[in-house]
């Protein structure tokens, strides 16, 4: 049976425990490199890629970095749109609806976007910045690949940091293994934190 739960920005979603795992359909890429050749490797996977081929996310953890790369983006004449927290939550309704609406095929965006944009366009996601935890990965891996895509799409994720390696490792044997990721279960009882 499925349950209903709002996640923190507002969105209904439905979860089981399938909900927990990545999804057997999708490809999940690990690409290790130094930081100053993620750039260069994302303009080139952008330039080899065709148009029919979907729409792109690309994750990135702060806004600063939505920003500085937007601008790389557009001195590479590479049409996209961005979305992060310190936009207004018009522009933020705006852009959803301009990228679902498939306007643009590029967004690059903060983990605002990993909840509550449901879209079957979406063919590849890119993690520029590897996500902090399992739960943000699983969330991402969860935009592409949805019910109605044409094709079952794939997650790239650059790892540049030691301590992401760990996280890698989880995934791997989580994908391979067709299991949940662990500590998945308690994604759904609130938080004890305030605010």
């Amino acid at each position: 049976t499925l349950e209903k739960f709002t996640d923190v920005d507002g969105f209904v979603n439905l979860s089981t425990q399938s909900l927990h795992r990545l999804p057997p359909h999708v490809q999940q890429k690990f690409i290790r490199l130094k930081g100053r050749d993620k750039l260069p490797e994302l303009l080139q996977l952008l330039k080899e890629r065709p148009s029919s081929d979907g729409a792109v996310l690309i994750f990135c953890n702060t806004a600063s970095t939505v920003n500085w790369l937007g601008y790389i983006l557009d001195d590479h004449k590479i049409k996209h749109l961005r979305l992060q927290g310190q936009m207004s939550a018009a522009a933020r309704a705006g852009i959803f609806a301009s990228f679902q609406k498939g306007d643009v095929s590029v967004l690059v965006c903060t983990d605002l976007a990993s909840r509550g944009l449901d879209t079957s366009s979406v063919q590849l996601v890119v993690n520029y910045d590897f996500p902090d935890t399992l739960q943000d990965y699983l969330h991402r891996a969860g935009r592409v690949g949805r019910v109605g895509s044409k094709a079952p799409g794939a997650v790239v994720s650059f790892v540049t940091h030691r301590w992401d390696v760990d996280l890698v490792r989880k995934i791997e044997t989580a994908a391979r293994k067709r299991t949940g990721l662990p500590g998945m279960d308690s994604i759904n009882k609130p938080s004890l934190k305030g605010g």
